[in-house]
């Protein structure tokens, strides 16, 4: 049982940890991947069919308590009540949630009915398809059987299985081993017997699990294991109960004993996974409510147990943890959307896909070829019909291009017509044509069988050259060699007697051996190896050349056919002589030139013999006769000849070149003109036809057509003229020695400074130079103009002569020139710079024409002693002015090396904004200060009226007194006077009394709707709860000042007798507000007295209370009346008795008056409405403290809560 238990547990387990991986049926990258349905309880609110119940007729069983004589609890069982699960306990409750507090169970008859070996019980549970099996648990509500079995069917229709015996006799009742094992190599689908669980106790609730895989040796390698895949699969699930557990009391046949025996079962739960073999991560219900897999990976049935249509292309199988296993689409190329699974194609080529209804007349497995006498196009696409000719061709069938087999002398790609040199297609083929092989292309007519002859060939059968042409050779593309003959004749033929040679061998440049007379090679070939270093090397046009005799002829190197020249040698073959190339071109090798010579041997056909027409001799007509020339001799063999013209100079002529042998001071080719040094007409025919020219020796000379004047021509190297008496541009001397002696003409000196394309640039007497350039100037232009300045030889124009380009205001009289040298310009006093255009440091005004002035900036209150170049304004220290700094700015004061400051006068209190020497402003009457800034003493500030004003009379009296006082106090501190008894301190206090005082009467004067504006204040009431700890730290403060003046004073009881008498004197001033208007400086004073002290005392109320009260003292107050007046008491000094008795005395009457206006009931009434007040804010703090106590203590209880108290899902499912 241990062991069942540990291997459900590590089932459960599995199942829970793999359930997410096996959710999808693909992976993150989109692959295939092996998935199930999720682990259930399969038999969870299924039916299942029991072949006994009890209830039918109602019956009564007992519960058997394991004691004997001890009476038994009896109930009813009846199967009308379906309703009450007391009395109703059908098949129903094997089933349904397993409630722990309210059991539900099936229970059978008793074995009073017959319920006993060998009558049995079936239980059998229809899943409504296959499952994977893990486990089969029963929970009992009796105590369990002595022997039940376990069965299984693996399809519905199929055989009932044993899976499991449990049975304390297990060889007596099911012939089985107790608890027997199964050894590797056996049959792993045999199910054992044990009898672990057929004991009688425990007497309710015993569990009985059965594992599938439990003892199966190859539970651990599942995938691999079909066996066991079969064993854990089921498609319904029986429990056989054989016999009853009992104590042996049942021989007795006591009916109350038998009653209670009898077989109850709680639970029967199955736990698996809907079959899916892996393909599948749900079962749903298909449209007649069967539970059917959701396949993947193309396949599909109920199990996902076969592959879709077209997905055969390999055996179905189940997927495992390594392979999913998907089915594969089958290959038709597209051809087919059906196929089937052919295993011996699959054994063959490992794929099993077999197609069928091949389209576009394909066929094989894959569609993968064409139909008998069709083709696939180039493209790769549909199957073509071969189409062959069926007269030409030699069967249907062709290759794959589509090409048909031909017969004999047939071509064409469906052997439609005849093969060149075939012609008349009949179903014997062409027959050939009877062409000369060379003259014709082989090739005939296919419907007359005329040959096709080559270019230069004619006639039916092409056996005869065209006019003009000769040597009809199998071997030339054209067919005969046109007629050279100098292209003076059109009629040649073989000359005879000529043999051919061997090719004239050579290498690179030898070009000696191809030299000459080389006729004999006409229309041969010019063989040659070629390489060149680089394959992107450029060719021209003019890369073979052909030279001689004054002619050339070039073509291309790829010319005729022949290839690209590469890195690699290459042989090409011209009918042209190659020229040497320069170095790096390319790289020759193995030249050839087909020759003949005359004299025995194969015949030279090639070799013509012209027949010439007038004028012309020679076996290639390449003379001209007697009495002929050529008359363009440049042209070598390839002239006309012409007859001999010497103008009656000469009587021959040469036959080659036609030149004429001149006589008479004549020239030219037909003594057509006269020798150089000579003029005249040499084609009059005479002796004299040409006479000297009167020119210098070496000159030639002509005839004007116009005036017959004969003038020099080609006169010596620089002269010129009409007989070169001059000396020619450019030159200088006296060639003839008109104007004295004879002086040779010789090239001007001007050191490069000339323009070479002008005229006139020297004097062609004396050679001085006259059109200099760059700012040159001087007889040979060897120097810089005036106002220029640099080196007039240097060989670069720009750095010939560069203008001066003088300040005309830093410069001694505005002198355009300087040297010429350096270009330095003559600058004036205190002037720099190469052109004088700047002032030395410190020193400004260019523009003055005397020089620059020396700025003379204060050294203290100018930054670094420069000043402006044109102003003169020298840089100034921050707040000092002035041309050269020497002052402060207005408003500025401090006159020092770090600048001026600021005066920072009050406008309103100082005379005016500048300040004196020392930055004291001059005050308004009232202010004091060092900017003017406060008023004087016993003086406040007025709004209203700008300006510091006097204080009221009342406090005149104070300022007298500590006049009288602070004198009195220097007469005592004379020698032998006494000091007064009385300490600063009771005058402290007496004045202090009497603010007291002065602030209950001014409470009395408070605006009569003071109420309202408190109670109107309610949200700054609260605005200002949120402020008490700051008010609490302030209140704190003050307590610690009182105390500490308090201590200062010293003992009040003791003084109280002093401040009485000067209280007195006091009242006497207070009464003044009784017969007069309260002065605004008096209200203020007094009502700021009354709030300070009732905020010391540090009620919440009363400080509220403070702030509003301070807020109407703004609103009672005018404006122009909210005064600030300063009272000085640090040097109060004695005051008078008699001024205290009568302050005393106005102070009774003052009292009096108080008491006649009712002062008293109104001081109660605002005491009330400020108690009331104090107690709606602590009301309200009250009930803040309560909200935020609320707060903390429902963050308390949040945080007290354990994780998955609350939006968890349920343990168990129903």
């Amino acid at each position: 049982m241990r062991c069942f238990i540990r291997a459900v547990v590590a089932w459960t387990c599995l199942a829970l940890c793999v359930r997410g991986a096996m959710d999808e049926c693909t992976d993150d990258q989109n692959r295939p991947q092996r998935c199930m349905p999720e682990f259930v309880n399969a038999a969870f609110n299924v039916t299942v069919v029991a072949t006994n119940t009890c209830g039918s007729p109602p019956e009564e069983y007992c519960v058997q308590t394991g004691a004997t004589g001890v009476t038994k609890s009896c109930h009813i069982c009846d199967a009308r009540n379906a309703g009450d699960p007391r009395q109703y306990h059908g098949a129903v409750y094997l089933t349904d949630y397993n409630n722990q507090q309210a059991t539900t169970w099936w229970q059978s008859q008793t074995m009073l009915a017959g319920i006993q070996y060998p009558n049995s019980i079936n239980l059998t549970l229809h899943l409504g398809k296959a499952f994977d099996i893990t486990y089969v648990r029963l929970k009992f509500h009796t105590s369990r059987p002595e022997s039940f079995a376990i069965y299984k069917r693996t399809r519905e229709d199929g055989p009932w299985l044993p899976y499991q015996y449990y049975s304390g006799s297990c060889e007596k009742t099911y012939q089985k081993t107790n608890r027997g094992f199964i050894r590797t190599g056996e049959d792993e689908q045999q199910a054992l017997c044990t009898d672990e669980f057929s004991d009688i106790s425990p007497l309710t609730g015993g569990n009985v699990a059965f594992s599938t895989l439990e003892g199966r040796p190859s539970g651990y390698n599942f995938d691999n294991s079909p066996v066991l895949q079969e064993w854990v699969t089921a498609t319904d699930i029986r429990v056989t109960l054989n016999r009853l557990n009992t104590f042996g009391d049942e021989v007795f046949n006591d009916p109350k004993v038998l009653k209670s025996y009898y077989y109850a079962i709680s639970d029967f739960a199955v736990g698996g996974r809907c079959k899916c073999n892996g393909h599948a991560s749900e079962c749903v219900k298909n449209e007649r409510g069967r539970l059917v897999c959701n396949c993947k990976h193309n396949t599909e049935g109920d199990d996902c147990n076969v592959c879709k249509p077209f997905y055969n292309d390999r055996p179905w199988r189940r997927a495992t943890a390594e392979n999913a296993n998907e089915c594969l689409p089958c290959d038709c190329n597209g051809k087919s959307a059906e196929c089937f699974f052919d295993p011996e194609l699959y054994r063959a080529t490992g794929r099993g896909g077999h197609c069928r209804s091949c389209s576009d007349n394909t066929d094989g497995p894959h569609c993968e070829r064409c139909l008998d006498n069709y083709y696939r196009e180039q493209s790769g696409g549909r199957c073509l019909a071969c189409g062959c000719n069926p007269v030409g061709s030699v069967s249907p069938q062709c290759d794959n291009r589509g090409v048909c087999a031909c017969k004999t002398g047939v071509t064409g790609e469906k052997c439609d017509r005849c093969q060149p040199g075939f012609h008349s297609l009949t179903e014997a083929g062409c027959r050939p044509c009877v062409c000369s092989p060379s003259g014709s292309t082989q090739e005939c007519d296919v419907e007359t069988g005329r040959c096709q002859c080559k270019d230069n060939v004619e006639g039916f059968s092409c056996d005869r050259c065209k006019l003009g042409y000769f040597n009809l050779d199998p071997n030339n593309p054209q067919g005969c060699t046109p007629c050279f003959c100098f292209q003076h004749s059109s009629v040649c033929d073989s000359a005879d007697g000529y043999s051919q040679r061997d090719g004239l061998p050579g290498s690179a440049c030898s070009s000696e051996k191809f030299l000459g007379n080389q006729i004999l090679s006409y229309s041969q070939n010019l063989s040659l190896s070629f390489r060149v270093d680089r394959r992107d090397t450029r060719l021209s046009a003019e890369d073979l050349v052909l030279e001689g005799g004054g002619l050339r002829v070039a073509v291309p190197l790829i010319a005729q056919g022949n290839a690209y020249p590469s890195e690699t040698r290459q042989t090409y073959v011209f009918r042209i002589l190659m020229k040497c190339f320069p170095p790096g071109a390319g790289y020759l090798d193995d030249v050839s030139l087909v020759t003949a010579r005359r004299g025995p041997g194969a015949p030279a056909r090639w070799v013509e013999q012209c027949t010439c027409p007038q004028g012309y001799q020679g076996q290639h007509c390449e003379q001209c006769t007697l009495g002929y020339r050529r008359s363009r001799p440049e042209l070598g063999a390839f002239s006309p000849c012409e007859p001999c013209n010497c103008n009656g100079h000469s009587e021959t002529c040469h036959p080659a070149t036609g030149a004429c042998d001149c006589q008479h001071n004549t020239a030219g080719l037909s003594c057509e003109r006269c020798q150089d040094g000579f003029y005249g007409d040499s084609t009059q025919g005479t002796p004299a036809d040409c006479q000297p020219c009167p020119c210098p020796a070496g000159a030639t000379c002509a005839v004007v057509p116009k005036t017959r004047e004969v003038v020099c021509t080609n006169c010596p190297a620089g002269t010129t003229g009409k007989r070169c008496e001059l000396c020619d541009d450019g030159f200088f001397g006296d060639p003839l020695g008109q104007s004295g002696p004879v002086r040779a003409c010789r090239a001007c000196k001007c050191s490069d400074n000339i323009d070479p394309n002008a005229v006139g640039n020297c004097d062609r007497e004396t050679g001085e130079c006259l059109k200099c350039i760059y700012n040159t100037d001087g007889f040979f232009c060897d120097r810089c103009k005036d106002g220029f300045y640099g080196n007039a030889l240097a060989s670069n124009p720009a750095e010939k002569c560069k203008p001066c380009s003088c300040s005309p205001f830093g410069t001694v009289g505005q002198q355009t020139g300087c040297s010429q040298v350096t270009g330095q310009c003559q600058c004036l006093p205190h002037v720099t710079e190469r052109d004088c255009s700047a002032c030395e440091p410190g020193f400004y005004n260019l523009h003055s024409g005397t020089g620059c002035q020396r700025c003379n900036c204060n050294p203290i209150g100018s930054t670094n002693g420069q000043c402006d170049i044109i102003s003169g304004q020298c840089e100034c220290q921050p707040g000092v002015t002035g041309q050269h700094c020497e002052r402060c700015e207005l408003n500025f004061f401090g006159f020092s090396s770090s600048g001026c400051k600021p005066c920072d006068c009050d406008p309103e209190g100082s005379q005016s904004a500048q300040c004196k020497e020392d930055g004291r402003c001059e005050c308004r009457p009232g202010f004091v200060g060092a900017r003017c800034d406060m008023c004087e003493e016993n003086y406040f500030y007025n709004r209203s009226t700008p300006g510091c004003q006097q204080c009221p009379s009342c406090y005149s009296l104070v300022r007298d007194k500590v006049s009288r006082r602070r004198r009195r106090r220097r007469c005592q501190d004379a020698p032998g006077e006494h000091r007064s008894s009385l300490s600063s301190s009771s005058v402290v206090t007496t004045v202090l009394s009497v603010i007291r005082l002065c602030r209950l009467v001014l409470l009395l004067l408070l605006p009569p709707d003071f109420d309202r504006r408190v109670n109107d204040n309610k949200t700054a009431a609260e605005e200002a709860l949120k402020k008490i700890p700051a008010i609490n730290a302030t209140i704190n403060e003050a307590n610690e000042k009182t105390r500490q003046a308090e201590a200062a004073l010293g003992n009040a009881t003791a003084d109280a007798r002093e401040a009485k008498a000067k209280a007195e004197e006091a009242e006497k001033i207070a009464s003044a507000p009784w017969r007069s208007p309260v002065s605004p400086c008096r209200q203020r004073s007094l009502f700021t007295s009354q709030t300070s002290s009732s905020c010391r005392r540090g009620n919440i109320g009363e400080r509220h209370g403070c702030r509003h009260g301070d807020q109407n003292q703004k609103q009672f107050m005018d404006p122009g009346q909210q005064q600030v007046c300063v009272l000085r008491l640090s040097n109060i000094d004695k005051v008078d008795l008699s001024k205290l008795n009568e302050i005393d005395r106005s102070l009774q009457r003052a009292k009096g008056q108080m008491a006649a206006g009712e002062l008293d009931r109104k001081l109660a009434e605002l005491n009330d409405v400020a108690k009331s007040q104090e107690e709606m804010i602590g009301d309200y703090d009250r009930q803040i403290r309560e909200i935020r106590a609320d707060i903390a203590n429902l963050n308390d209880i949040k945080n007290t809560l354990p994780d998955g108290c609350f939006n968890t899902p349920s343990l168990e499912r129903p």
